[in-house]
């Protein structure tokens, strides 16, 4: 605002009581002698103050340029209760805040520019086009408190009306019981139950209306769907987290998941006709583009082996996102991943196919209750107009595959989804960050994989997917049996000379369950390449020439162990003697002992003595009282005492038979 202005200045103002003529307006200065200084510049002249105007001209001029109003929120709300209640107002009462708050605002500007208060009152109440009064009664409103928080101050407190209907606690909970069940009833038909019950009760109840409405305030909306709807419900009503792909390049993350073409019925090459057909899918992360798939009669681990095999022909992801079920996250493909809860984990479980290969499954939550089953992309390829209708909707499998009698050939079908596979990922306008709603997911890929190499696995890699994977122990003759094609008495055997060394270890098996007798990959617990085991076919009972032919390789591998044997023990018997014998000595002489006697080489028997009865005679004779042991043994035999069957006959039978053999007696009989 201009304080200071020349009297043609304030003379074309067009403020009230002011002369509109240069002459007139310097007539009234100098009669009433206001404020004035000499004009800087060119032309000279005197500047006359605004505080001189005259009171209506003056509350004019403040009004005309007074500063906009602040904020209806200050730059920091405290946060007391004065603004809790002022955030928790409608929209319209806090306009009307406002409103008064913009009135009182142009009466200080007034006051400050030294308009009296009542006709700075007065004036903004007609500029307002409010009483004098209402303006009067919104100062009072806000005596007293600071500033900044005149807004809430000046809230209107009315709150309408407060009055609830009343309703018998009983009724209410009842009501809620009947009302917030899984079976879903209505209003009004849980309302009409209560009047039954509140007749005879004696219940007050309100109008169905007021409890609908008491429903939707008072409980909690996720509550009602929660009890209503249940789980599914409640975790659709909550947001869902946003990722972005574009963190991974083209092919360095897939993810996949099977697809269930349960509306086609399949004649299979075997002759069998299911409703079963399981395809499995994997998507690149960051493009989208579906980059293999494999057709199967149901969803298998085989099924989903074999769709990784045709994957790894595209490109080597080194992350994988699959559900964690019993399909995918089975020990052949997943054994040793982190946070894989499927079947119990042991020390034998070994490294699983995409753990060798360098490719980290993370496990997705299929649960619809704990998890989101549609977090994968790939889902959003099977859902409603996704490659399960268009493969149904087919012009050429429209009118077929609904029964038994109409079912699709297995090779057909195989042909139309490799066709709609390419209509899905040629379709342009795709709405993803990598599309940017103008590429097709094939466009995408071609676009993220102009830049880059890709990791690629060897052939020798890739046949792994080719083959099953079963941990086994090493018999002692190092034999490795397995389970698959087994028959009701004997097992698949698999042999080689370096599995003797192996023996009684646990081993991992890879064979080709197509070919079982084309031999086995042994690899270690821990994903080392150990050896090819040739399988051991059975041979005929009465077959010589075979029998021939393995004695001559069991008489050539014994000849084999007898000279690794010799090369293993180098020095002689009578050489680790000697040198252990000077050692003894050594230690002997320096303790200061005396050399032990050479042990005597000569072979002593033992000799009975012979009877003499005139030595025997000499013999000192046996006290009286005292048993004679040698003579009963001499004429006593063990069957007199058989019949005894007391403690002391027993060892009566025992002592006898050791004085027999002392003394060289036969045993008796």
């Amino acid at each position: 605002m201009i304080e200071w202005r020349t009297a043609a200045d304030w003379s074309s103002q067009g403020l009230p009581d002011l002369p509109t003529s240069k002459v007139g307006l310097i007539d009234r200065a100098k009669r009433e002698g206001w404020k004035s200084q000499k004009r800087q510049g060119r032309g000279g002249g005197l500047e006359y103050h605004y505080s001189s105007l005259p009171d209506r001209a003056r509350a004019a001029y403040l009004l005309r340029h007074r500063k906009p109003a602040a904020s209806a929120a200050p730059t920091e709300i405290p946060q007391d209760e004065a603004w809790a209640s002022f955030d928790q107002l409608s929209q319209t009462l806090k306009d009307k805040a406002a409103f008064r708050l913009k009135v009182l605002t142009a009466v200080e500007a007034l006051v400050d520019g030294g308009v009296g208060r009542v006709s700075a009152v007065e004036m903004v109440a007609a500029d307002a086009e409010v009483s004098p009064a209402t303006v009067r009664r919104w100062v009072r409103m806000v005596k007293g408190v600071e500033r900044r928080n005149w807004l809430p101050a000046l809230a209107p407190r009315h709150v309408g009306k407060t009055d609830r209907a009343e309703c018998d606690p009983r009724a209410w909970d009842w009501y809620l019981g009947q009302y917030l069940t899984r079976r879903g009833p209505s209003h009004a038909d849980t309302y009409r139950r209560l009047e039954e019950i509140a007749a005879i009760e004696g219940w007050v109840i309100p109008s169905a209306k007021t409890l609908e409405r008491r429903v939707e305030t008072d409980i909690d909306p996720l509550s009602v769907v929660l009890m209503r709807e249940g789980m599914e419900a409640l975790a659709r009503r909550l947001p869902k987290q946003r990722r972005d792909e574009t963190v991974f390049a083209a092919g360095e993350a897939v993810n996949g998941d099977g697809l269930k073409f349960d509306k086609l019925w399949v004649e299979f090459p075997d002759g069998e006709i299911l409703n079963t057909a399981t395809a499995w899918f994997f998507q690149d992360l960051r493009t989208r583009r579906i980059l293999a798939w494999r057709l199967g009669k149901t969803e298998n681990t085989d099924l989903f082996r074999l769709a990784t095999y045709d994957l790894t022909g595209v490109c080597a992801p080194t992350v994988m996102y699959i559900d964690n079920t019993r399909v995918a996250a089975n020990k052949l493909m997943t054994a040793g991943a982190e946070n894989r809860r499927r079947f119990k984990k042991g020390d034998h479980d070994g490294v699983g196919l995409l753990i060798a290969l360098g490719i980290e499954p993370r496990f997705t939550n299929p649960d619809k209750e704990t998890g989101n089953p549609g977090a994968k992309p790939i889902e959003r390829a099977f859902g409603i107009g996704g490659l399960h209708d268009k493969v149904a909707t087919h012009p050429s499998l429209i009118d077929r595959g609904y029964s038994k009698a109409t079912a699709i050939p297995y090779e057909e079908l195989r042909a139309v989804i490799e066709h709609e596979v390419a209509r899905h990922n040629a379709q342009t306008k795709r709405r993803t960050t990598a599309c940017r709603g103008i590429l097709s997911f094939d466009q995408a890929w071609e676009e993220a994989t102009a830049s880059i190499t890709f990791r690629r696995f060897s052939e020798r890699q890739r046949r792994l997917l080719l083959m099953v994977r079963e941990v086994v122990s090493v018999s002692q003759t190092g034999e490795i049996a397995i389970n698959a094609g087994r028959g009701a008495h004997a097992k698949n055997r698999y042999w080689t000379e370096a599995s003797a060394a192996l023996a009684g270890r646990k081993v991992v098996a890879h064979f080709d369950p197509e070919n079982l007798h084309a031999g086995i990959h042994v690899y270690s617990l821990d994903g080392r390449y150990l050896f090819e085991a040739d399988h051991m076919t059975s041979t005929a009972f009465n077959d010589t020439e075979k029998g021939r032919e393995w004695n001559k390789n069991r008489a050539r591998m014994i000849k084999a162990a007898k000279k690794q044997a010799e090369a293993t023990t180098r020095m002689s018997k009578l050489e680790r003697e000697e040198l252990y014998g000077k050692a003894v000595r050594a230690r002997a002489e320096e303790a200061g002992d005396p050399p032990a006697a050479p042990a005597s080489s000569v072979v002593a028997a033992h000799f009975r003595q012979m009877p003499d009865p005139a030595r025997d005679a000499e013999q000192p004779k046996v006290a009286p009282g005292v048993i004679d042991f040698a003579a009963m043994a001499a004429r006593q035999r063990p069957s007199e005492l058989a019949e005894d069957d007391d403690e002391q006959a027993e060892f009566m039978r025992r002592a006898l038979a050791g004085v027999r053999a002392r003394n060289g007696l036969p045993p008796a009989e």
